[in-house]
């Protein structure tokens, strides 16, 4: 079924939200996106992470230089992912996952396996620092609130 545009030009609000279901595929999908850390001194970095849809958590292993950020999080700091796809301006998804990000002390086989399966993988040569000296961190992004739009 076809839908027209509202007088103004823009498109049924209807085709732009994503379901429920929507979003979880593609976060599933995806792989990567910008993860935002609402701490004192607030930071937002790429980073590449899996979706597991039975427990509805983005998982992440983050890598950290001695001087990072990331090394010093607390137990629980709230977060922001946002993850998106761009084929063309009229060909896009996105989706905000707003939640707590927490460490994983001991991951589990399957959070690893799907991080493996699912996460963007990225060279070294994007971390200023000599690879000897990162620190691998897992952490888990529990949602508190998720929302995607699409192309219509």
């Amino acid at each position: 079924m076809s839908h027209q545009p509202s007088p103004d030009g823009f498109a049924p609000e209807r085709e732009v939200r994503m379901s429920a279901d929507d979003v979880a595929a593609f976060l599933e999908s995806c792989g990567d996106g910008v993860l935002t850390i609402h701490a004192d001194d607030a930071q937002s970095f790429p980073v590449s992470f899996g979706y597991d849809p039975d427990t509805d958590r983005c998982v992440f292993q983050l890598l950290s230089a001695p001087e990072s950020a990331k090394r010093s999080l607390d137990a629980e700091t709230p977060a922001t992912l946002v993850a998106y796809d761009i084929g063309s301006p009229d060909d896009w998804s996105s989706v905000v996952v707003d939640g707590v990000l927490a460490e994983i002390p001991t991951p589990e086989p399957d959070d690893r396996r799907r991080y493996a399966e699912q996460a963007t993988p990225i060279g070294m040569s994007v971390f200023d620092a000599d690879p000897r000296v990162l620190d691998a961190t897992w952490y888990e992004l529990r949602p508190t609130d998720a929302t995607g739009r699409r192309s219509p």
